[in-house]
């Protein structure tokens, strides 16, 4: 598959070499990786100040020669764009903008604004594809494939999921969410996260102990950015620690319990191993244990 795309570093540094890595990972595929050669120029834990950080991302969406803007990784610092974003300019080259976990921010608004996203693994995880057992390698290619065909076309895609607690036989929504942590941080915030209705919500997270979990729940809950949701759907929390013998799902059912709202678990999607995409704002169906989002 022959495409093209702008390599942004919206949030934390990365390492070059993880960079490099993500890069050949792209190539293999067949697809042309641009970025500028001051890709990052770190400042504290940051890819960069935030004018620099702003200035590559309209670089990346008026560049008429890419198809996509992918970034490069998560870490933190999307959320201090969002005010300085001229939506006017990325609407002149409309190119759906790929990541998740801190990037949830930024999907979330571009979606707001009419513009494409994609849910889905940032461009350095395409190392994952020269690096590991053939399995995990297997793994990370079906799912870069997966993205580059919701890059080149509409594409519906499904997973699987069970349902936790009594739930509709069928629920069908617009599919949105992300990182729990991020959303929670923007609770109050003008860029905070409100779902839309009848919203099938996802949520995922990593290396965060349960109660953290339970207290960035209860701020979305609480601070009714899930007040018109239809469902939550949990993908995975890999390395989230738990405390005594209480499972995530209890306590996730247990905090949404004020809302009404059925829970799903179990999508393959997150921080781990299997992280598939999906198209950010795309109408979903849940039904017979399986999500279908369409292209």
């Amino acid at each position: 598959m022959s495409l093209a795309v702008s390599l942004i570093a919206p949030s934390s540094f990365t390492a070059p070499e993880a960079v490099a890595a993500g890069i050949r990972g792209l190539e293999a595929l067949g697809v042309e990786a641009r970025c500028d050669a001051t890709l990052q120029a770190p400042e504290r834990y940051l890819a960069g100040s935030r004018a620099h950080r702003l200035a590559q991302l309209h670089a990346a969406f008026e560049d008429p020669d890419t198809d996509a803007v992918w970034a490069v990784r998560g870490g933190y610092g999307a959320a201090q764009l969002v005010d300085g974003i001229d939506w006017a300019r990325l609407a002149r080259r409309p190119k759906p903008l790929i990541g998740y976990s801190d990037v949830t921010v930024l999907l979330d608004h571009c979606h707001r604004h009419g513009l494409p996203a994609i849910h889905g693994p940032v461009a350095k995880a395409a190392g994952g594809l020269h690096d590991g057992d053939a399995e995990s390698r297997e793994i990370v290619r079906g799912q870069f494939e997966e993205t580059l065909a919701l890059i080149a076309r509409p594409t519906p895609l499904d997973y699987p999921l069970t349902a936790h607690g009594p739930a509709p036989a069928a629920l069908e929504g617009p599919v949105v969410g992300g990182n729990l942590a991020t959303l929670a941080s923007l609770v109050g915030t003008p860029a905070g996260f409100r779902a839309p209705p009848g919203a099938l919500v996802i949520l995922e997270d990593v290396g965060e102990p349960y109660y953290r979990l339970e207290r960035a729940l209860w701020q979305l809950v609480h601070g009714g950015a899930l007040e018109r949701a239809a469902a939550v759907c949990l993908g995975t929390f890999e390395g989230c620690t738990p405390y005594g013998e209480t499972p995530l799902e209890a306590i996730v059912a247990e905090t949404l319990a004020p809302l009404g709202l059925p829970l799903f678990c179990g999508l393959p999607i997150g921080h781990g191993l299997h992280n598939r995409p999906w198209r950010y704002g795309a109408a979903g169906r849940i039904a017979d244990g399986r999500l279908a989002i369409s292209g």
